[in-house]
């Protein structure tokens, strides 16, 4: 006879992992089923960054480098790191010509150093280890290469099956990414708009690049759009691409930058390619009440892309002790979790769940040129923030308050740049006509 479980969480990333450990900790008996083999290999474009020093989703956090841990103040956690790690900085945006904005004031970097660090980049594979070690500490049973197949309810219990094994749970956590299972089975997407997939491309590079320490970089060609990232190592770096298209060659695209682009080519002159990381997302609008069945949905199970490191611990920990909370009260049902749905109304559905980021490419209105204008009438640095959201709404603003001097300097620019806006909602039909949605 198979064993009961208290809780059964899938998927063993950031927000599954510390559901596991937190629901551990508290004394259940939890399940973590993981169809990868090795549970701690990530393989993300990422860099392992997490968000310091700022608020992200009501949270705030602070790395303890004498303890080695991070520390989460407002839900009232901490997850031991003591692998190696980084400090980033800020943003910045590099245009076809050379012009860069900076989301952050890198002469003031160079006087503080780590005082105004917005984000620290970790080894996340040694990230998870530590938070395996502790979910095994607290007498987690770990079944890493299972394949979740089905999940269903059955009478006051849930069934998840996996192959020849079923597990059995009051509630079950899923945490299986953006492309859920889970989130498919039991008709959750059904109901979700569906935005497009996206495809990215990273080549992992080793060597050395003329930007600054610790800033996330964007790199605008005059066809494409790149981001090259640091890592917690100082000569490894995430050179990646993107397309919705699936026609887009996206190898050939990252070959031709390094290779041949007039502006960018040199800065691979002293680089090598190591590795290589696909991801493939199939975008859904994130979920408002993200449970069904006594199946809880967390971190990016429930919501657009990826909720981000930081949020994924947050919805782990938060999910973890509320299903502690239910089964203390003998609430067997989704009035147990009450408490949960609270908190991600206020911290996530309701400031962040209608946010819908433009997906459209500048180079298919405007030239080389033109992106050079725009990025170099911003003169000032933006205020430093690893906030995506807040990111975006900072470079909005600073462009609205030039479209005068646009208007005035470049009305061709200006009438482009209307065109784009108008335009935006026929790219977005054309992109979810390329995709596949995970139904």
């Amino acid at each position: 006879m198979s064993k009961k479980y208290d809780l059964v969480v899938v998927g063993a990333g950031p927000a599954g992992l510390m559901a596991a450990k937190a629901a551990g900790e508290n004394g259940l008996e939890v399940a973590l089923l993981e169809r990868k083999t090795d549970m701690t290999k990530i393989s993300r474009v990422d860099a392992g960054a997490l968000g310091i020093n700022e608020y992200h989703f009501m949270e705030i956090l602070k790395y303890n480098t004498r303890d080695k841990r991070f520390c989460f103040p407002v839900c009232g956690f901490t997850i031991p790191y003591d692998g190696p790690w980084s400090s980033v900085y800020g943003f910045q945006i590099h245009s076809p010509g050379g012009n860069r904005i900076c989301i952050g004031d890198w002469e003031e970097v160079k006087k503080k150093g780590d005082e105004v660090a917005l984000g620290i980049s970790t080894s996340k594979d040694k990230l998870m280890e530590c938070l395996l070690l502790e979910a095994e500490k607290f007498h987690v049973d770990v079944f890493p290469g299972t394949n979740v197949t089905d999940v269903k309810k059955s009478g006051d219990t849930v069934q998840v099956v996996a192959g020849d094994k079923t597990f059995e749970a009051c509630f079950v956590i899923a945490a299986d990414g953006v492309n859920s299972r889970i989130a498919r089975v039991l008709g959750f997407n059904k109901e979700r708009k569906f935005h497009g997939t996206w495809r990215s491309l990273c080549w992992e590079m080793e060597g050395e690049f003329p930007i600054d320490p610790g800033s996330f970089n964007f790199l605008l060609s005059d066809k494409a759009t790149f981001s090259l990232v640091p890592t917690y190592r100082k000569d490894l770096f995430h050179l990646s691409t993107f397309s919705y298209n699936p026609a887009t060659n996206l190898n050939a695209v990252l070959e031709n930058f390094v290779k041949e682009d007039k502006t960018y080519s040199s800065w691979f002159a002293r680089a090598s390619r190591v590795g290589t990381i696909n991801c493939i997302v199939s975008e859904h609008s994130p979920i408002k009440e993200p449970f069904k069945d006594n199946v809880l949905l967390i971190g990016d199970a429930a919501w657009f892309k990826e909720i981000s490191n930081m949020a994924s611990f947050c919805t782990g920990w938060k999910a973890a002790n509320s299903v502690t909370q239910a089964l203390l009260e003998k609430k067997y049902n989704k009035d147990g979790l009450s408490g949960y749905f609270k908190w991600w109304n206020e911290s996530f559905y309701e400031p962040h769940g209608s946010v819908e980021f433009a997906s459209a490419e500048l180079q298919k209105f405007l030239s080389g040129e033109e992106i050079d204008y725009l990025a170099s009438i911003v003169t000032k640095p933006i205020k430093a923030t690893m906030n995506f959201y807040t990111l975006f709404s900072s470079i909005g603003r600073t462009y609205a308050e030039l479209l005068p001097k646009i208007q005035e300097e470049r009305p061709e620019i200006m009438d482009k740049l209307i065109e784009m806006r108008t335009k935006s909602a026929d790219l977005g039909e054309q992109q979810k006509k390329w995709g596949f949605p995970n139904k």
